[in-house]
């Protein structure tokens, strides 16, 4: 009787609730396709663990700082809810804390009970990535398209039956959420293509797709990792080929001059210049300000998880103010150094991808990484990719 690869099942079922996660759209405050693809991301995780391998010790300080960090947050939202009763929707901040844990935990269990794959493995995932990047592509542009009669260049658009995004159709909430899903199916994708070897007819069909996405997402924050990954990338390998900077090069100007006068073009040159905007992304400066100004109201604990916004009215837009405010100074310093575990164990293990992390944290910046249910289990699932070394 054939012997089953638990591996190879339990990448499958990674593979499945990536694929759930990131293509089944639902409206806010609906079921998302985190839920459903939880029980297979755990399937996953029970999987590895019928594999026996040695022990990681980075791995350990991941899992570790993650549980304190969730535990601190769980003991804010309770000491907001004891001490401010009535100031904001506790049972929604609770249900969050929730949905935070099914983002967290399996991904981060995968990526310490995996600890890589063999070679041929590797491949069907890169193959899956390629594909995934692709169909989130098409549902994208399927639902702007199919509402871009009703379409103003302006600061939100919605797309019923395709998900909802502000700016752009596809399977996240926003725009943020969007791009910062993008972000790392895309250079995932383009490092998994220049392992295998490359193939002119895929890079072009990974270029396409992710020329597209910016232009649907208007996304600063996209824009600025994805320089950050390419900087970081360069001081790296000390080098970048003249050929792919040129293919790069060429597809912004050409880009630049077909859409001179379109106006989702010049809305898009409007959003990174900040200029005539009014909405909630705009006044970054001023709302960073004040964020800094309201973590003395409780540095410790912070004012609960995903509250900021009920309590004061504000979006913080940035992760590290975000956690700062929400769950204290302790709460930021035990996230952090979760990010820190995490890239250390992937300089040590996936190195390819180290750049992709930096960037992928600077974004962070920007826009609050830490509560995008939509790509923090790619991320996780992203970090896990990487060729096992044998086992002596």
């Amino acid at each position: 009787m054939q012997q089953v690869n638990k591996d190879s099942v339990a990448i499958q079922f990674a593979c499945i609730a990536m694929a759930i996660i990131t293509l089944i759209p639902f409206g806010r405050g609906n079921i998302s396709g985190l839920e459903i693809g939880f029980p297979f991301m755990m399937l996953s995780v029970l999987f590895f663990l019928l594999t026996k391998r040695k022990k990681n010790k980075q791995s350990i300080f991941i899992i570790t700082f993650l549980l304190f960090w969730a535990a601190w947050v769980l003991v804010g939202i309770t000491y907001s809810y004891l001490y401010y009763p009535g100031n904001a929707d506790h049972i929604s901040a609770y249900l969050r804390f929730f949905r935070m844990l099914e983002m967290y935990l399996p991904g981060v269990l995968i990526l310490v009970f995996s600890r890589g794959m063999n070679e041929k493995q590797h491949n069907r995932i890169a193959i899956f990535v390629f594909t995934l990047f692709f169909l989130v592509t098409l549902e994208s542009t399927i639902g702007f398209f199919l509402q871009s009669t009703a379409l103003t260049a302006t600061q939100m658009y919605k797309y019923p039956g395709m998900g909802y995004v502000y700016r752009a159709g596809g399977v996240a909430k926003d725009s943020s959420a969007y791009s910062n899903l993008i972000l790392l199916l895309a250079i995932t994708a383009f490092i998994e293509l220049k392992r295998m070897g490359k193939s002119p007819i895929i890079f072009l069909g990974l270029m396409t797709c992710l020329l597209i996405n910016i232009y649907l997402s208007m996304s600063r924050s996209l824009m600025v990792a994805m320089l950050v990954y390419f900087i970081t990338n360069l001081i790296l390998e000390r080098k970048i080929k003249p050929g792919t900077l040129f293919i790069i090069i060429a597809g912004i100007v050409s880009l630049l001059i077909v859409g001179m006068n379109n106006e989702y073009l010049t809305s898009f040159w409007a959003r990174i210049s900040g200029a005539n905007q009014e909405d909630i992304s705009s006044g970054r400066f001023t709302t960073w300000a004040l964020l800094l100004g309201l973590v003395g109201d409780n540095p410790l604990l912070g004012v609960g998880y995903r509250l900021s916004t009920e309590k004061y009215g504000l979006i913080p837009d940035n992760m590290f103010l975000s956690l700062s405010v929400e769950t204290g100074v302790i709460g930021l310093l035990l996230y952090l150094s979760f990010l820190m575990s995490l890239c250390v164990s992937v300089y040590k293990n996936n190195r390819d991808k180290f750049a992709l992390i930096i960037a992928y944290v600077v974004s962070g910046v920007f826009i609050d990484i830490s509560t995008f249910w939509v790509s923090v289990p790619f991320f996780l699932f992203t970090m896990a990719i990487y060729k096992r070394e044998p086992e002596n």
